[in-house]
């Protein structure tokens, strides 16, 4: 036993909550949709049943919405299943721009509750990282979390991913009030022991209004 705190893993299952309960949210809504539709296909079948006329565009409408949030729900279930399979294991090699795509997928919704949207910018160019996939995705998820903070409601966040020198770069930009931000408030604990954790390093560019995260391509 050690008094000192795990902070990779205190962020890991802080990380896996709020992923599961943002993911678990979509799915709900997703599903009271079809349900509100369903039923709604139910009344006009009871009303025709009795003689009403109902007019087959209604049908049209019907379906096409419940086939929407089908494919809504496909897509975050994909999205589910990859975001799980991110801990299998330890040391893997991984596209950027697959993981910037998940990252951009699981915080749509915590970016839309602040009205900031997430305008991804993917590399050029493949851009192979080894590493431990979920340690990124959660070093990269509390980064985002933190820009959001930075970012005026109504506004867009880009996030880009490319090649620097030689180093992989996931830049967060258009954070118009990063300035306001006390120097002590980034990057905090459990970034830090993150980065550590991926031998990878942050910088806070205030002038420029982003946040750069530069990422070795080797352990």
């Amino acid at each position: 036993m050690t008094d000192k705190p795990d902070m990779i893993g205190q962020a890991g299952l802080q990380f896996f909550g709020c992923m599961s309960a943002s993911i678990s949210h979509e799915l709900k809504n997703a599903l009271a949709i079809i349900k509100e539709n369903a039923g709604l296909l139910s009344d006009y079948i009871h009303m025709m049943g009795k003689g009403m006329s109902v007019e087959p565009e209604r049908f049209d409408k019907i379906a096409g919405r419940i086939e929407a949030q089908t494919h809504r729900a496909d897509a975050i279930i994909k999205n589910l299943n990859q975001f799980a399979h991110s801990v299998d294991i330890p040391v893997k090699s991984v596209d950027l721009n697959e993981i910037l795509d998940l990252l951009v997928a699981l915080h749509r919704r915590p970016a839309a509750m602040r009205q900031v949207e997430l305008e991804p910018r993917p590399a050029v160019s493949p851009v192979t990282v080894t590493t431990n996939p979920f340690v990124m995705l959660n070093l990269l998820g509390l980064v985002l979390a933190f820009s959001l903070q930075t970012v005026p409601g109504g506004e867009a966040m880009t996030i880009s991913a490319g090649l620097v020198q030689s180093e992989a770069q996931v830049g967060f930009g258009n954070l118009q009030n990063l300035a306001d931000v006390p120097a002590d408030q980034f990057p905090g604990e459990q970034i830090n022991a993150l980065l550590t954790a991926l031998n990878a390093t942050a910088i806070i560019e205030p002038e420029a209004c982003r946040i750069v995260v530069r990422l070795p391509m080797q352990p």
